[in-house]
């Protein structure tokens, strides 16, 4: 029986919590891994893999266990939960996470009872209603040509609520999504300032076009959704600071989210290393064996263990770092100094972990052979999924995150 390390062994869940999401996906994993072949190949939102998922329990997955939930709280568990969605389909993965990631902030919000406090617009009633399986969320809040801090879609206040226009891109999850969590720019009167809001899906006026056409989470259901003339109540939006500067409470949660969203890449890196090593034990086309005692294959497989060792390493090490804190404090507490520094964290650790996927792919197919390179392929699949991750958030374009570690470093 081989030794786990904590290096190069695979990211385990951490809780009995964890593990029971992790046995729901497994026992998923066939059908989910024979669901990304046909979307993949379709172009379109794989509905039937997240209905199945959602069924399972999967998206309640951090929801308390007495309101229906797992009861996850790790950042570290949930990363796990997400890489093992990704090892059979990653693009499932990515709108799982847009979910999941609101979802866990919000039951940690409510755990240590800030719902009721000035600056927190979650509600436990929201937890309650992921738990009955009535309620997927949509992280709602790219835009194309604007940054976090500058978006173009508005709020206006009005005698009955508020009056949102807008369009967002990017929104993955969008066509099975009950509701959208939103950041806009709220007017009223002469005041301009940065704003959340929850949007039902069924408030007149969103409309979902589901017009996702990407190079590869072609699945993710990551498409356009408009906001036009919908009317939403004052309690469903939080005004949070002003227009235009940069909130670093703010930087906290962008820096959550991301690090847990390397458990996409992670799970594609891990699912094609499997897939080649499988590969060399089965004969080629013509019946002949595998040459893997050549100095070629060799270096190809090494390289393979030691990116994924970096990546599981970095990765887990980041993830215990974060945990540390999370699980001690509420949101939204932390120092300037803190924020920045946490976000540093994330960046670097994304930009190891893409590199070691992106490299653990391309060894892969090459282990493999030039079956890999049929579109139909599950390493070509993985080949144009694993391309995202350098547009993906906190930071994007890519150039922004390099920024952005260097300048925290020489301000240190």
């Amino acid at each position: 029986m081989p030794i786990s390390l904590s290096l190069n062994s695979e990211l385990r869940p951490a809780t009995t919590s964890g593990e029971q999401a992790v046995s729901a996906i497994a026992k998923l994993h066939d059908f989910l891994a024979e669901q990304a072949q046909a979307t993949d190949q379709e172009g379109r939102f794989a509905r039937e893999s997240v209905g199945s998922l959602a069924e399972a329990g999967v998206f309640a997955a951090t929801v308390p266990a007495e309101l229906g939930g797992f009861g996850v709280e790790r950042l570290h568990d949930l990363t796990v939960i997400t890489a093992r969605i990704a090892r059979a389909d990653a693009s499932v993965a990515v709108a799982y996470y847009m979910h999941i990631a609101l979802a866990w902030y919000f039951a940690r919000v409510v755990r240590f009872g800030a719902d009721n406090e000035p600056g927190y617009l979650p509600r436990r009633e929201w937890l309650e209603a992921i738990g009955d399986r009535r309620m997927l969320l949509c992280s709602a809040v790219a835009e194309r040509g604007a940054d976090y801090w500058n978006l173009a879609t508005t709020a206006t206040a009005s005698y009955n609520g508020w009056v949102v226009n807008g369009r967002k891109i990017l929104a993955s999850l969008s066509p099975a999504a009950t509701h959208f969590y939103c950041r806009m720019k709220a007017e009223r009167g002469e005041g301009h300032h940065l704003a959340s809001a929850m949007i039902p899906a069924d408030t007149p006026g969103v409309h979902v076009e589901d017009d996702w056409q990407g190079l590869g989470l072609r699945g993710s259901g990551s498409g356009s959704v408009v906001f036009s003339e919908c009317v939403i109540p004052d309690e469903s939006l939080l005004v949070r600071g002003p227009w235009g500067k940069r909130d670093p409470s703010m930087l906290e949660g962008r820096a959550v989210s991301g690090m847990g969203l390397n458990g996409v890449y992670l799970g594609l890196a891990e699912a094609a290393r499997d897939h080649a090593l499988r590969a060399l034990t089965k004969p080629t086309a013509n019946g002949r064996p595998r040459t893997v005692s050549s100095a070629g294959t060799k270096s190809a497989i090494a390289e393979m263990e030691i990116a994924l060792t970096a990546a599981r390493g970095t990765l887990g090490a980041a993830l215990q770092d974060f945990d540390a804190y999370l699980l001690l404090n509420k949101p939204q507490v932390l120092t300037d100094d803190m924020a920045r520094g946490m976000m540093k964290e994330c960046q670097s650790v994304s930009l190891v972990v893409e590199r070691a996927a992106t490299s653990v792919i391309d060894h892969a197919m090459r282990l493999t052979g030039g079956s890999s390179y049929q579109a139909r392929h599950p390493l070509a699949r993985a080949y144009r999924d694993v391309r995202a991750a350098a547009f993906m958030p906190p930071y994007s374009p890519p150039e922004e995150a390099i920024d952005f570690i260097a300048d925290t470093a020489l301000t240190e």
